[in-house]
């Protein structure tokens, strides 16, 4: 279906992409700060597989009839942006509540960083216009069906998003735990819920052009 060079071509490309960091990564990070290394890549597995969903979505043309929409892109952005606003306002009252003595530090489930992780990834329209503009640069009509290039070159790209997730998750889990020794893990939390926030307001402002 592709030739080796082209196929080279391909993965470095992809790599050099997932070398630099976006708010998927900032996402990952975040949760590893605030509750060590699993918690990160249990959330990079999530967005993983948001962005299988995704890369299904090019192969099949319904990411074009969403790109082909205004409307429907701003809709994805606001309502991702809602949530991650959501998450921090949730995570600043879980820490007060901490603060005050109310309870232990709440440790969330891997099912719940998985969910979430799903959320932040199918929430994310610049995901939805990256792939269209990306995937069909290697495809050739000429080597097999298109959406079946498609979805094998999507399949790959996430994969390899998983593996450069995955690395940021155990990096930054390794140098929260080593920071955590000299900070409380309340203000960690803290921290992490302001940036979720702030990462929801740039979401709203940063349009999608």
């Amino acid at each position: 279906m592709f030739e080796a060079s082209q196929w080279y071509v391909f993965v470095g490309a992809s790599v050099a992409l997932v070398a630099v960091p976006g708010p998927a990564v900032a996402f990952i990070v975040a949760r590893s700060v605030a509750d060590g290394r699993r918690a990160g890549c249990v959330t990079a597995s999530g967005i993983c597989l948001g962005n299988l969903i995704h890369a299904i979505a090019a192969a099949w043309g319904v990411s074009a009839l969403i790109a082909s929409s205004r409307w429907a892109l701003d809709g994805v952005r606001y309502a991702g942006a809602a949530y991650l606003i959501y998450l921090g306002v949730l995570g600043l009252l879980g820490s007060r509540k901490n603060s005050q003595g109310l309870g232990v530090k709440q440790v969330r489930s891997g099912r719940s960083d998985f969910l979430r992780g799903i959320l932040v990834a199918l929430l994310n329209p610049k995901v939805i216009l990256f792939l269209l503009a990306f995937l069909p640069q290697f495809v050739d009509p000429t080597r097999g069906e298109v959406s079946m290039q498609l979805l094998v070159l999507g399949m790959a790209f996430v994969g390899i998003g998983w593996l450069g997730d995955s690395a940021w998750a155990l990096l930054s889990g390794s140098l929260a735990g080593a920071v955590s020794k000299a900070a409380p893990s309340r203000w960690l939390a803290v921290l992490s819920a302001l940036f979720f926030i702030a990462l929801g307001v740039l979401t709203v402002f940063s349009g999608l052009d």
